[in-house]
């Protein structure tokens, strides 16, 4: 087991009510396991989680849903980007 930060940015951060959240994780776990963890944790998070685009940082450097997690990992959901 381990200990992970999960940070929520723009809308996020409102549909939570908090910035960020700290949870404990089996170890190697995957971000599609920490989705599923927050929709279990957090009833707000029910379904966005999985729908919503955005990107998901860890340890801020963009991966995938394959990346597996460890303990004291900052993940971060953020909004997409634009630009020019």
């Amino acid at each position: 087991m381990g200990t992970v930060t999960v940070r929520f940015f723009a809308h996020l951060k409102e549909i939570v009510g908090q910035e960020e959240v700290h949870l404990t994780i089996p170890d190697q776990s995957s971000l599609k396991q920490l989705r599923d963890l927050l929709e279990e944790t957090i009833p707000s998070m029910k379904g966005i989680a999985q729908k919503q685009a955005f990107g998901i940082a860890v340890n801020q450097e963009f991966v995938g849903e394959e990346a597996t997690l460890h303990d004291g990992d900052e993940i971060a959901f953020l909004p997409p980007f634009s630009g020019g």
